[in-house]
C-alpha cells in the first residue's frame, strides 16, 4: 500500500456535484504519491505528523480525504470551508506550475518573489490535511503551516528559499 492511500480516500472535489477527471486524478495522486513517500523517507517531522494523523483518525478509512484533483489549491479545514463542501474533507490540489498557460503564483522569500513548486504547493496542502490547522495566526505572519511546511522542505533537500509570510505583498 503506497503512502498516498493512507491519506486518500478517492477523487472528490469542493462542490460535491462536480466530477473529478480520471487522468486528472490519477495524474495528480500520482505526483502526490512521489511527494508524499519522499516526504516520509527525508524530513523527521512530516513523519511525526503523517503517523500522529494516522492514529488519530487516517487509519479509519471514512476519515481520509477527497482529492480535488485539477481543482485551485485548498483544504477543507475552517467550518466555512466543510459547510460549503457539505462535510466532506477535501484536499485540492493541481498541476497547474506545470502547464505553460497558467499564470506563475509566487510567495515572499527573503531573497525576494520565489515561484510556487508543485512539491512546496502540495506539502502545504498536505500539513493542512494532517494538522487541520489554518493558514493565519495573529502572532506569527507565516503561520503554523508555512512553518511546517518550510522545515518539511529544508528536511527534503528541497533547495527553494523558505517562505517568510504567508501572504504576498508586491
Amino acid at each position: 500500500m503506497c503512502l498516498a492511500e493512507y491519506l486518500i480516500s478517492g477523487p472528490g472535489g469542493m462542490d460535491p456535484d462536480i466530477e473529478i477527471d480520471d487522468d486528472t486524478y490519477d495524474e495528480c495522486r500520482e505526483v502526490l504519491s512521489r511527494i508524499l513517500e519522499d516526504a516520509y523517507t527525508q524530513s523527521g517531522t512530516f513523519r511525526r505528523l503523517m503517523n500522529y494523523a494516522y492514529d488519530q483518525e487516517l487509519h479509519d478509512v471514512e476519515q481520509r480525504w477527497l482529492l480535488g484533483a485539477g481543482e485551485n489549491f485548498g483544504t477543507t479545514v475552517t467550518d466555512e470551508d466543510l459547510e460549503s463542501s457539505e462535510g466532506r474533507k477535501v484536499i485540492a490540489l493541481n498541476l497547474d506550475d506545470t502547464d505553460d498557460d497558467s499564470i506563475p503564483e509566487y510567495y515572499e522569500s527573503n531573497d525576494g518573489p520565489q515561484q510556487f513548486d508543485t512539491t512546496r504547493s502540495f506539502i502545504h496542502e498536505v500539513v493542512h490535511a494532517l494538522t487541520h490547522l489554518q493558514d493565519k495566526e495573529d502572532s506569527n505572519p507565516r503561520g503554523p503551516v508555512v512553518e511546517y511546511t518550510n522545515i518539511i522542505l529544508k528536511e527534503m533537500g528541497h533547495t527553494s528559499p523558505p517562505r517568510i509570510a504567508y501572504e504576498f505583498s508586491n
